[in-house]
């Protein structure tokens, strides 16, 4: 199972670590047994409650407000995915990383970047599709709450900006149900299918419903006609998550397939906390991109 991908970590490994949006904290507990010697900070809004090993730290705390957990230039790696569901203000986010990396340490986040796509181009619109049509609306909702769902692609230029160096970005299609050619990918557009198909039953109006966008009878058929159309259609119109990746750092290369089907399995074990917060608001969850300073 690949951790990270950060390639100066694997010869004498990290000895601080920071989990941004940590969920069930499935990541840090890998990587405190896989570094014994390290000591791993995990962050989320909702912290697991389980009592975790010596080297671990789980902690209740926000990412956008000061870091007080730890002093500057502290980590060698920090780590997150699937943060666009709770990040405000993402210039200010990656300048506390770079801020908080000791010199020749990693960033590494994955992220899922909107919109939701189709391979079959007659189905690859909101007019033509009812997946995507919810897509949209969603995003809309997202934006009032000020959460920006295409937050990756700017990433590339926020890692210039603050000298992050030989930065390589990176995107990939992240099959929602079983079309892809190849087994492995097929296996992960199972896995996306089932949990995808959870996040619209259990968040699906909700979204919808924030700041009273949407009216209750309206989000609702809205979710209904998605979740049809992704059930009925998926293996039809080929329908998709684009999945970006952004990596800086002195000879490095990003390789993201070696995340997906540790992520995808993860991503099934928190479905059910990521939802949670969604009907809450702003949460830091996790995902995608790589620097070194």
């Amino acid at each position: 199972m690949h951790l990270h991908l950060s390639p100066s970590l694997h010869d004498a490994g990290p000895t601080s670590v920071l989990d941004i949006g940590c969920g069930t904290g499935v990541w840090a507990l890998a990587m405190a047994e896989t570094y014994s010697l390290a000591h791993i900070i995990a962050i989320d809004l909702t912290p697991p409650a389980q009592e975790p090993p010596s080297n671990v730290t789980f902690l209740k705390a926000d990412a956008e407000q000061d870091w007080v957990f730890a002093p500057q230039r502290h980590f060698d790696l920090i780590h997150g995915r699937m943060l666009a569901s709770g990040i405000h203000d993402w210039p200010e986010l990656l300048s506390r990383c770079w801020g908080n990396l000791k010199p020749g340490g990693w960033l590494e986040l994955l992220d899922v970047c909107h919109p939701f796509r189709a391979e079959d181009s007659a189905a690859d619109d909101p007019t033509s599709s009812s997946l995507i049509r919810w897509g949209y609306q969603a995003e809309k909702c997202w934006a009032v709450s000020g959460l920006d769902y295409r937050a990756t692609t700017r990433h590339l230029e926020r890692l210039r900006e603050l000298g992050f160096g030989e930065i390589e970005e990176r995107s990939l299609k992240w099959p929602l149900g079983e079309w892809a050619d190849s087994e492995r990918e097929r296996r992960i557009g199972v896995l996306m299918l089932q949990n995808f198909c959870t996040f619209l039953d259990k968040a699906g109006v909700a979204i919808l419903r924030q700041d009273q966008a949407v009216d209750e009878q309206e989000a609702q058929q809205l979710v209904e006609d998605a979740k049809r159309d992704l059930t009925a259609n998926c293996c039809t119109k080929r329908f998709y998550l684009n999945v970006y990746g952004s990596s800086s750092g002195l000879r490095f290369r990003r390789t993201l397939t070696n995340f997906l089907v540790e992520y995808i399995l993860r991503a099934s074990r928190v479905i059910r906390s990521f939802v949670a917060d969604m009907l809450c608001e702003g949460r830091q969850t996790r995902q995608q991109n790589y620097g070194t300073i």
